[in-house]
């Protein structure tokens, strides 16, 4: 979690203390004959069970956190107030919740609410809830039709392996988030954000097509009702554009969009087969831009970084579309006036050999400038290979060969 997201959390308790709600001790306790759990300490998205008499259906469990040894964009000493809990079961003598996440190791306070009032029921410790460096996650379905996430080092190998949540859900398009241990896919028509350090799913509401990454933090869904496009609010949302002349939501490729050129990048399926770039401008513009037809299998888009054109010693987002040309993926560059792919090989912004089934990326710290470094889940004569590729130099790095990809539909960086 960064310091923007602390930030809202911390405006929020604010509001939320401040309406009228009864924080302190009741008169008389909500319930009676507390007892802790007696774990010195718990890690984020371990169950906890608290004793006590006179639990009812529907009580919340809320947090303060407290910590004393910052981390990142932590404060040295810090605290988070008007947190919220996850329970998971609750009977008249006792009340199960998840231990939080997203925080360094912190002391816990534990309340009890209930009908907009606290009782504080005591103290947990929980250990470090934050994920450090970039991982590469990768997700595969499970034999009884969910999904199983599991997380590796960048540059790590299949005997570094860890997983990270099952679901019951069948995901699909999942993208991590960067800075906050957060992913996001979806399942049907539903949005779903999954707690990578909590271990927990979450759907959040339904129409949503597609997911994407608006930023390096923000990961967000779009959403579709008749001729129009809605970003993450559905009707609610600010940003919405009518869709091309003869455009469908049906012919919507259903895989993660990019963010590129200020606007999102998107893929059609035309009538004939073939596939165009479907272009989201923000902000402001109401109507989305329909390119040329590109005969490929695949069309994903994809973003890198460039020296600006025209602000000097600044870099800007540009990006394009990785194609499929005689087993070989090329990822080409889009033109974002004429929203033409740039159609020579020497143009490409990266060669990978294969179909790409699923893509990945992010920002790491450059010498000078920043980088990017492209994930990619490649299919080659029935064999599958994950890859970590640095597109400014045209290296790439073998990561997970065909024996360790059992079942999985695709990859994702987060942090």
């Amino acid at each position: 979690m960064n310091l923007r997201r602390i930030t809202i959390l911390l405006l929020l308790s604010t509001l939320f203390w401040g309406c009228g709600l009864k924080v302190e001790h009741p008169d008389e306790p909500l319930v009676a004959g507390v007892t802790m759990p007696d774990k010195r300490e718990y890690a984020p998205g371990d169950q906890v069970t608290v004793c006590a008499e006179g639990f009812e259906s529907g009580d919340e469990i809320w947090f303060e956190i407290a910590w004393s040894d910052g981390s990142e964009e932590f404060a040295p000493e810090g605290w988070a107030k008007g947190v919220r809990g996850i329970v998971t079961a609750c009977t008249a003598s006792s009340i199960t919740f998840l231990a939080p996440g997203h925080y360094p190791p912190a002391t816990v306070t534990v309340q009890l609410r209930r009908s907009g009032i606290f009782q504080t029921l005591g103290t947990i410790r929980t250990g470090d809830g934050l994920l450090h460096e970039t991982m590469l996650h990768t997700w595969a379905e499970t034999p009884a039709g969910g999904t199983l996430v599991e997380r590796y080092p960048m540059y790590g190998s299949a005997d570094m392996r860890n997983e990270v949540l099952i679901s019951a859900l069948p995901l699909e398009g999942i993208v991590g988030s960067f800075g906050q241990g957060m992913a996001c896919g979806w399942s049907g028509d539903r949005f779903v954000e999954l707690d990578l350090m909590t271990r927990h799913t979450q759907e959040l509401g339904d129409g949503c097509l597609l997911v994407g990454a608006a930023s390096e933090t923000a990961v967000v869904g779009l959403y579709g009702r008749g001729d129009r496009l809605y970003l993450s609010g559905g009707g609610a949302s600010p940003y919405s554009w009518q869709l091309p002349e003869g455009v469908t939501l049906e012919q919507i490729v259903r895989q993660p969009f990019a963010y590129a050129f200020d606007a999102l990048l998107l893929t059609v399926r035309n009538d004939d087969g073939t596939l165009s770039p479907l272009i989201l401008p923000l902000p402001g513009a109401t109507r989305a831009l329909l390119g040329p037809a590109v005969e490929s299998e695949v069309l994903i888009p994809y973003w890198t970084w460039r020296p600006s054109a025209d602000i000097p010693g600044q870099m800007e987002r540009v990006g394009g579309y990785a194609s499929l040309h005689n087993n070989w993926t090329w990822f080409q560059p889009l033109d974002p006036e004429t929203l033409e792919l740039a159609p020579k090989l020497e143009d490409t912004d990266l060669l990978v050999m294969g179909r790409v089934l699923s893509m990945t990326q992010c920002t790491v710290a450059g010498e000078e400038d920043p980088e990017v470094r492209i994930g990619v889940l490649t299919e080659t004569d029935g064999r599958r290979e994950v890859w970590i590729y640095d597109p400014e130099r045209s290296t790439g790095s073998l990561v997970l060969e065909d024996a360790d990809l059992f079942a999985v539909r695709g990859i994702f960086f987060a942090r």
